[in-house]
């Protein structure tokens, strides 16, 4: 029967998943077989023999995908298949060397020899390099991207950093095809960022060649918030105006049979100029089946094509599973074959756009919240406008104005994308509606799953508003879920040298964050500067508060106003919702400055002060009003959260921890935050003496440049028989609690 591929396709792309090894999926595997078993005999067998196949496939890849090098210093020769990356002054490209691929990754030192690696560093050169082999870093918060995981995903298991790049000692060997390829898709992207004003440079050269290093960050942050980033992907809808394009021209000089040959030869090499993206890869591969089946003059079903698709990218590269690219460009691809019964009862075209993208939102719900928490009000909306205008307007301008690169069209097409970006901005900045859920957790997962498969059962026999009844049941109760946990928990994140500490209460009864962390920004030259600089508040705070599911603070407790603490404040003011900012009263006037754009209310406390939530109690030590001092001014906290007592000590010095032990004599503490990153001038003898710490926590940078935490520091608290975890060593450093005790986890054990 047509269509019935996808039922072992899906078994498939389950087996991949359960053997990573995945319990939950190994538990939703089994359910579907057993479902198939009993609702669909006739399809229970090829999908047994899929899973299992895949399932054996998958273990012994993996088993092989292993490192013969090993870490340290190594003079290797380098092979450049693609042209490397170039932000600002990081230079970085995978490399083959020898019989195994390595991430290179170099900062460039003058502009001139930016320049000179720019121009010689093109696919086919091999160069002799000396420098030191490390291991890629595993995540070090909770929900963050795990660097390691990603590169081992592609048979890449070591960083090279080169002590230097002497272009005397690369040479051009004969490209193979594949860097021919990637040469002239370098040379298209340089052709039109030269000429190609700025803002539409970027837009063209992600629709032609699938290459998005020229995006502003804002605007592609912006397409990607409001689900419209499928639009600068290069995908089905490219590959059929493509093909349609070519077949339409080449059937006026020779048969049909041939130019379907000559296609199906073109496809493999326009997904190398395309980037080859699994969104590519899944258009191009399903192209070419379709065709190989026109040649020989059959048909194939579209959900068969887009099933032998999946089967096929699955044995290039069982990996793929994990690609976000791949899962919504099949996922969302399966929901509107599957649904196109429906999608073509529309009576106009403007319910067809509107119900395709409903239907797209729909399938890519689950997968949206799992990778990026959130969802746009207005994404569907914006959908029916954006689709047709980049299908029948800017794609086709995009096309005729690199080709041809006359300056009217290019006028023309840098004036539409800027009226297109400046939509974007008003609904992704101006007046964003997101609607932040979190991360499901697996049975949360389930939920989503169950109650869109019904929605589009009940759609199907028209039923719409009862399906979406269904779909908004499971959204709430996502949103409920923190409200009766009768879990707590504290989360200690790796900022590097920064301080910022996440409260949860059981019940979610109040959420807080002591501190925000904060990037250092040091004066660069104009062509040091990168296009997404690494900052705290955006890259790791932000997301996971995002994550947890936390739309309001009812306290963001700064400490005191050193960069290292509150210098990430003002994205997360931007990010949620804040209902107070309490600070210590020297940092007072600091802090008022920065959060004034957000009209936030805010406080500085003193010793004395003290608030209580359920069995959650909070006490200020320190400092005492007057006390207007820097280090020493710092806010301190005692809290009693479950059944230990927390002392958070900021960063105060000697002279304060003097202070609190004259005022607190009795002062006792279960878990230290110790103080100022463990420098030598706090957790002195006599404070470790009175507070007593069963464990220590010290939040401090990798190889930061003052040397802490000090030796005497980790000595002291040795001899006080203290745990100590630090998040330079350790990632973050999470305490789960409820009424009955709780456990620490930490991300890098």
């Amino acid at each position: 029967m047509k269509g019935q591929a996808v039922y072992p396709a899906a078994a498939a792309l389950f087996a991949v998943a359960a053997a990573s090894p995945s319990k939950t999926t190994c538990l939703l595997l089994i359910i579907y077989l057993l479902l198939l078993f009993i609702r669909r005999p006739h399809c229970f067998l090829p999908a047994l023999v899929a899973a299992l196949f895949f399932f054996v496939y998958f273990l012994i890849v993996d088993h092989h995908n292993k490192t013969s090098l090993s870490g340290g210093r190594h003079s290797l020769s380098v092979r450049f298949s693609a042209a490397p990356a170039i932000d600002g002054d990081r230079l970085h490209a995978a490399v083959q060397a020898g019989k195994e691929r390595v991430q290179l990754r170099y900062t460039i030192r003058t502009a001139a020899e930016k320049e000179a690696l720019r121009a010689r560093l093109m696919p086919g050169t091999v160069c002799r390099l000396s420098g030191t082999l490390e291991r890629p870093m595993p995540a070090s918060n909770p929900y963050a991207f795990d660097y390691r995981r990603y590169l081992r995903r592609h048979r890449i298991h070591w960083l090279f950093l080169p002590e230097a790049i002497d272009l005397s000692a690369c040479v051009r060997v004969r490209p193979t095809i594949i860097e021919r390829l990637e040469a002239i898709r370098e040379a298209g992207v340089r052709r039109i960022e030269a000429r190609f004003p700025p803002e539409a440079a970027g837009i063209a050269a992600a629709l032609i060649y699938g290459e998005r290093r020229s995006l502003d960050e804002e605007v592609l942050s912006g397409y990607q918030r409001l689900g419209l980033i499928h639009l600068l992907a290069i995908s089905g809808g490219h590959v059929t105006l493509l093909v349609g394009a070519a077949l339409a021209a080449a059937i006026r000089f020779v048969t049909r049979e041939a130019a379907v040959l000559a296609l199906l030869v073109f496809l493999p090499m326009y997904a190398v100029l395309a980037g080859a993206s699994p969104s590519v890869l899944r258009a191009c591969a399903t192209g070419m089946i379709v065709l190989a089946v026109q040649w020989k003059e059959g048909t194939i079903h579209p959900l068969d094509a887009l099933s032998w698709t999946a089967l096929a990218l699955l044995v290039f590269d069982p990996y793929m599973v994990w690609d976000v690219g791949f899962q919504l460009s099949f996922l969302v691809t399966f929901a509107l074959l599957a649904h196109v019964s429906v999608l073509t009862s529309a009576r106009s075209m403007l319910q067809n756009l509107f119900q395709t993208a409903l239907v797209a939102q729909l399938a890519a719900l689950p997968i949206l919240l799992y990778h990026f928490y959130e969802i746009s009000v207005w994404s569907v909306g914006l959908n029916v406008f954006f689709v047709p205008w980049y299908s029948f307007v800017i794609l086709p301008i995009a096309f005729l104005s690199a080709v041809f690169s006359f300056s009217p069209l290019i006028w023309l097409f840098s004036r539409l994308i800027e009226l297109t970006d400046a939509v974007v901005r008003f609904f992704s900045v101006d007046y964003s509606f997101m609607l932040v859920l979190g991360r499901p957790g697996p049975w949360c997962l389930a939920g989503y799953l169950t109650a869109i498969a019904a929605a589009f059962l009940d759609w199907e026999r028209g039923r719409l508003l009862r399906g979406l009844t269904a779909v908004a049941a499971a959204t709430a109760l996502q949103l409920a879920a923190p409200y009766v946990d009768p879990k707590g928990e504290v989360t200690v994140l790796d900022v590097g040298q920064g301080d910022c500490i996440y409260i949860e209460l059981p019940y979610r009864k109040a959420v807080y964050l002591i501190d925000t962390g904060g990037t250092p920004e040091w004066a660069k030259e104009p062509w040091r500067k990168r296009s997404r600089p690494f900052a705290v508040g955006r890259d790791v705070v932000v997301p996971f508060l995002k994550a947890q599911g936390v739309r309001t603070l009812d306290q963001l407790i700064l400490t005191h106003d050193d960069a290292d603490h509150i210098g990430s404040a003002p994205e997360v003011l931007k990010a949620v919702r804040v209902r107070e900012i309490v600070t210590s009263p020297g940092a007072l006037p600091a802090v008022k400055a920065m959060a004034r754009p957000f009209s936030v209310p805010m406080a500085a406390i003193v010793r004395g002060d003290r608030w209580k939530v359920g069995d959650a109690a909070f006490s200020v030590l320190h400092p005492e009003a007057g006390n207007n001092e820097d280090n020493n001014g710092s806010l301190v906290l005692l809290a009693r959260l479950g059944r230990l007592t927390w002392l958070f000590a900021a960063d105060i010095e000697e002279e304060a921890e003097q202070a609190l032990i004259r005022a607190y004599p009795e002062l006792r503490a279960d878990v230290l935050k110790v103080a100022h990153h463990g420098s030598k001038t706090s957790t002195t003898e006599p404070f470790l003496r009175t507070v007593k710490p069963r464990a220590a926590i010290i939040s401090v940078g990798r190889y930061n440049r003052y040397g802490h935490p000090s030796p005497e520091v980790l000595m002291r608290l040795k001899q006080q028989q203290a745990i100590i975890w630090r998040t330079d060593e350790n990632g973050a450093i999470r305490y789960v609690y409820d009424e009955n005790g709780g456990t620490f986890q930490v991300m890098k054990p």
